[in-house]
C-alpha cells in the first residue's frame, strides 16, 4: 500500500485519473489487471475500499472514467475494471505534465519526478514517500496491514463458515479467491489469516446469514450486483448452507431496504 507523503496535496479523484493513466485499457476486450479494479485503486490512492465507490461515480458522471466487466488474474469470476476515457486521459496527462516538473531531491542527488518515476516507479508512489522538504525517501512507512481492518474481519468470518465441513472444497476456494480479491486482501495476508482460522467452526445459521449479508453490502457498494458478483454470491450461499429460496428472499429484502 502506498504511504502518505505528499499524497494528501491531492483530491482522490485527481489521484484516480493519475493512477488509471499508468495502467490503460489493454487491446484484449477479456483482460484486465487487478491494478484496475476497486481493491487495486484504493490501495493505489490510499483510501478504504469502502470510500472510493462514491468517487468513482463522480469522475464516470462527468464521463473521465469508464468501467467494464473483465477477467482479471486470480479471480475466478469475471470483475468490474475501470478505465480513462479520453476526456479523462486529457485531464490526467495535464496533470502529469505539471507533476513531471516538480523538483524532489534523493540519495542520489536533485532530480524532477518526471525524470525519477518511471516503468516501475509509479507517480504516486513517488509522491506518497516525499517528505515535506520533497526528499524521496524509500523508508517511509506504508500503510500497514491491520488485522482488526473491516475487510479482514469479514473474510476471518467467510473462512469459518467454509471451514464448517472440515475442509474447502474447489468451488469454495474460488468463492474465497474471489471474496479476497473483491475485499482487496494481499495474497500474503490471505495466507496468513487462513492459516490462523482453518480449525475454527461457526455454527449458528444466524451469523451465515449475517456473514452473507456482509459480503452482499461489499458487492452492493457500487448500487449494483453484477452477473459475475451474482455468481459468488449464490457460491457463498451454498458454502454457508444457506437456502436458496431464504437467501434469495433476504437479499430482496435487504435490496429494498438500502436503495
Amino acid at each position: 500500500m502506498s504511504g502518505i507523503g505528499k499524497l494528501g496535496d491531492f483530491t482522490v479523484e485527481q489521484r484516480v485519473l493519475i493512477h488509471l493513466f499508468e495502467h490503460p485499457k489493454k487491446r484484449s476486450q477479456w483482460e484486465g489487471k487487478h491494478e484496475q479494479t476497486q481493491a487495486g485503486v484504493s490501495n493505489a490512492v490510499g483510501i478504504a475500499r469502502k470510500h472510493l465507490p462514491r468517487t468513482l461515480k463522480s469522475l464516470m458522471a462527468q464521463d473521465l472514467v469508464e468501467v467494464e466487466t473483465r477477467h482479471v488474474e486470480g479471480s475466478k469470476q469475471r470483475c468490474r475494471v475501470y478505465f480513462l476515457t479520453p476526456i479523462g486521459i486529457s485531464a490526467a496527462e495535464s496533470m502529469r505534465q505539471g507533476l513531471a516538473s516538480r523538483e524532489i531531491s534523493t540519495d542520489e542527488g536533485e532530480t524532477t519526478l518526471g525524470q525519477f518515476a518511471g516503468h516501475d516507479i509509479s507517480f504516486l508512489h513517488v509522491l506518497s514517500h516525499l517528505t515535506s522538504e520533497n526528499h524521496y525517501d524509500p523508508s517511509m512507512h506504508d500503510i500497514k496491514f491491520d488485522e482488526d481492518t473491516p475487510s479482514v474481519d469479514l473474510y476471518r468470518k467467510v473462512l469459518h463458515r467454509a471451514w464448517n465441513d472440515g475442509q474447502i472444497t474447489a468451488d469454495e476456494r474460488g468463492m474465497l479467491d474471489d471474496i479476497s480479491l473483491h475485499l482487496g486482501i494481499e495474497p500474503d495476508n490471505v495466507e496468513k489469516i487462513e492459516s490462523e482460522v482453518s480449525s475454527e467452526r461457526v455454527e449458528s445459521p444466524e451469523q451465515q446469514t449475517a456473514t452473507y449479508l456482509e459480503v452482499l453490502e461489499v458487492a452492493w457498494q457500487d448500487d449494483f450486483i453484477s452477473d459475475d458478483e451474482q455468481a459468488m454470491l449464490d457460491s457463498l450461499a451454498r458454502s454457508l448452507g444457506l437456502d436458496s429460496e431464504y437467501i434469495a428472499k433476504v437479499q430482496l429484502e435487504w435490496i429494498i431496504l438500502h436503495s
